[in-house]
């Protein structure tokens, strides 16, 4: 069956500042009250996130009259700063909002429940495909079940493209043609070729993956370890430097000075490329400036397995929970019930449930379904998702940006980056895992 995805604007917004609020949910809330079940459930994001959970809340509080949930959440940044407090306190909500980066960390120190004993059970999966439910797996246990999915993708300024007289085959480009074709129109234009996005970890990443390497790995021992070599990294920010020295790049600056979408290079017609995820290409789209066009289309070297599914978030379940089956039940109903998923719509991102997918498909708008139908259009060209990124990445992936920053600016060469990535890299993984 064709599968179909699509995409929210709202997601994107988890960087706005966001009054945290809720109904109880700092009092200890696993447990029986009049009668009832109380569990609580945390989230971050948007206040259209925040409107459309109450209302789903409330439907499945009608549904199972036996339950009730009291809520709270926050903006990103808040939202981890609590939860790690709460983790500390050992006060975590039933139900939470987990992202890829940090699920290891709560997952193997014990805060995460092992949600294996409710998949196919109380919290239904056959609609989910293996190898995204796979993307909440670590060390054999199912630390969260994962609510929507994307991919890697590049936008891309047709009419800057043209103008820059820098036409590439996007079926079939590889990285050199899309730095080639980046310092081409800049020369050209006296604009950016290539906008690359806040989160640049990303774009090596992809950039590793298309040679069959990754940013890190585990070992038999379940230990993370380096999974690149010095060559392929080396490669990568030489690239970013000459790009940089030619002025086809922006420097980090530039980029982390964007505080929304619309005040993005690209956004504003200023760049002809813009590498990101598949979520995030209504966004952009919304957020251009007048007569801006663009398109989305495959990443650079596509065709070996280097584009993968990944995850938007997930919800876990708290290992102290004292309410399991009730926390089953509603992330069951979250993932699965038509009624929840009519209310949330795309808000959430693509829906990792193929099901509820279809069933949204026909309400989208034609911009929604053409990003729904490109990660259909790559189905058969995916590869096996990165693993499970260790404990300690926020960390990692901030330093990335700090040297990624440094190629920028040219006060680093690519070898000094390999070296300090490397060597900080296997002080997190050594202060983390005995």
């Amino acid at each position: 069956m064709k599968k179909k995805f699509f995409k929210t604007i709202s997601l994107v917004l988890l960087g706005f500042v966001l009054t945290g609020c809720g109904n109880k949910a700092d009092e200890e809330s696993s447990g029986s009250e009049d009668g009832k079940t109380t569990i609580s459930f945390t989230w971050w994001g948007s206040e259209v996130r925040h409107e459309k959970y109450i209302e789903s809340i409330k439907a499945f509080e009608k549904e199972n009259p036996d339950i009730k949930v009291e809520y709270e959440y926050g903006s990103w940044d808040d939202y981890w700063k609590k939860l790690a407090t709460k983790s500390a306190s050992g006060e975590l909500p039933d139900v939470i909002q987990m992202d890829l980066q940090y699920i290891a960390q709560y997952g193997t120190k014990n805060q995460l429940a092992d949600m294996s004993e409710f998949i196919g059970k109380e919290i239904k999966t056959d609609d989910i495909k293996d190898s995204i439910l796979a993307t909440g797996e670590l060390d054999g246990s199912v630390f969260g079940v994962p609510a929507s999915v994307n991919t890697m993708a590049m936008l891309y300024n047709p009419s800057m493209v043209e103008k820059g007289g820098a036409a590439i085959d996007f079926d079939t480009y590889s990285f050199e043609d899309l730095v080639n074709s980046s310092k081409t129109i800049a020369k050209a234009t006296g604009e950016y070729g290539w906008n690359d996005n806040n989160d640049n970890s990303t774009i090596m990443q992809y950039y590793l993956r298309t040679k069959g390497e990754d940013l890190y790995r585990y070992d038999a021992d379940g230990k993370p370890e380096i999974g690149f070599s010095k060559e392929n990294w080396v490669n990568f920010m030489q690239a970013i430097t000459d790009l940089s020295k030619d002025k086809a790049l922006p420097t980090a600056e530039v980029t982390s000075n964007a505080k929304s979408f619309d005040e993005y290079p690209f956004s504003q017609g200023k760049a002809a490329y813009m590498m990101t995820w598949s979520n995030q290409y209504l966004t952009y789209k919304a957020s251009a400036a007048d007569g801006v066009e663009m398109n989305l289309t495959r990443p650079f070297d596509s065709e070996n397995g280097a584009m993968a599914y990944r995850p938007g978030f997930f919800y876990s379940i708290s290992n102290k929970s004292k309410a399991k089956d009730a926390a089953a039940k509603f992330v069951d109903f979250l993932v699965n019930s038509e009624e929840a998923n009519k209310i949330i719509g795309t808000e959430r991102g693509i829906p990792a449930n193929d099901a509820i997918k279809q069933l949204l498909y026909p309400d989208m708008t034609p911009d929604e379904q053409e990003s729904s139908d490109f990660l259909d259009d790559i189905a058969d060209i995916v590869g096996d998702p990165s693993p499970v990124p260790p404990i300690g990445f926020a960390e990692i992936n901030t330093y990335f940006k700090e040297l990624y920053a440094e190629i920028t600016y040219g006060t680093m060469t690519p070898d000094e980056t390999y070296d300090a990535f490397t060597k900080k890299c296997e002080e997190i993984f050594a202060e983390n895992y005995e």
